[in-house]
């Protein structure tokens, strides 16, 4: 039997290696929500053989993408695609703008949602990172950029969030099983 949730969206962010991925499929399962990632869908467009696919390909492998094409394929989801269905979003909003530009949305649309942080140690962080190892693009190099980059960019939409009351923080250095009972307490509360 599927839970209930009053948030129509559950957003979860936090460094790479974080579980993200991992607990949006699982949450995504408990509530019948849809599973949205701006990485998966970028990856969609670097395979098309386009001057937008091109271009995504040739930046796509450090693992952080414009603003713009990130803001792009978000609201696209949520006005379009994804728009009277629950979504568990992994992996947006990691620049200030696109925090903006989310909640913006959100309130147009008054959709209520939520902000899990998946606050991790950069031990485990790095640690989960190489040992994943995936499509080359988790090289000790671009695990760095990934975690810099956290630090001078995310941290801002992390406190955005924060000052409009939508972020709870999460310990993500806990097992899969624990991390996922408390995302389950807080989105089925």
């Amino acid at each position: 039997m599927q839970q209930q949730s009053k948030y129509r969206s559950i957003i979860l962010m936090g460094q790479t290696g974080s579980g993200k991925g991992t607990q949006a499929e699982l949450l995504a399962k408990e509530l019948g929500y849809h599973i949205f990632s701006t990485g998966d869908k970028t990856r969609e467009y670097a395979v098309q053989d386009t001057p937008l696919g091109r271009h995504v390909a040739s930046v796509h492998t450090t693992g952080w993408i414009p603003e713009w094409l990130a803001s792009y394929v978000m609201t696209k989801a949520l006005l379009e695609e994804y728009y009277d269905v629950g979504l568990v979003f992994e992996s947006v909003a990691r620049k200030l703008l696109e925090a903006q530009k989310l909640h913006e949305i959100h309130e147009a649309l008054q959709r209520p949602y939520i902000v899990l942080y998946l606050a991790c140690d950069n031990t485990t962080v790095l640690e989960r990172q190489l040992n994943r190892g995936r499509n080359g693009y988790d090289t000790p190099e671009n695990v760095e950029k990934r975690m810099a980059a956290f630090e001078t960019e995310t941290k801002e939409s992390l406190a955005f969030f924060a000052d409009n009351d939508k972020l709870i923080t999460i310990d993500a250095d806990q097992s899969i099983d624990e991390v996922f009972a408390n995302i389950r307490n807080i989105t089925t509360a």
